[in-house]
């Protein structure tokens, strides 16, 4: 949401995020922290944001697996992740559950690696 009530032209970006920008539905650009003019903008129906964390997050995952001696075991993991600005489109746009998916890959690495 912009800034004046009546219109999507001037955006404040907090420190801790990201916006996209879309006109008329299609990606425009991204804006950085601060102050951002996003372009002229009739009624807030022309301009939108999108917000994403800059934050750094972490994961906790439990894998469990089976060693070769036939062991069972229950290997605990954390995954500490954060966007980088200029892959922000990538992070906003082609993942849908970004916690699922470094979840799956961690279990998958675990899984691979572990069995000694």
């Amino acid at each position: 949401r912009g800034c004046l009530g009546w219109t999507n032209c001037l955006a404040a970006v907090p420190q801790d995020q990201l916006y996209a920008v879309e006109k008329f539905g299609k990606f425009s650009h991204i804006a950085e922290p601060g102050l951002t003019y996003a372009g002229l903008d009739c009624c807030g129906c022309c301009i939108t944001y999108r917000s994403i964390s800059r934050r750094v997050e972490q994961n906790s995952i439990t894998v469990q697996t089976k060693t070769k001696d036939n062991v069972f075991v229950a290997v605990q993991v954390a995954v500490q992740q954060s966007v980088l600005p200029d892959r922000a489109h990538t992070a906003m746009y082609t993942l849908s559950d970004v916690h699922l998916q470094i979840e799956s890959y961690v279990s998958d690495v675990v899984r691979s690696s572990l069995p000694l």
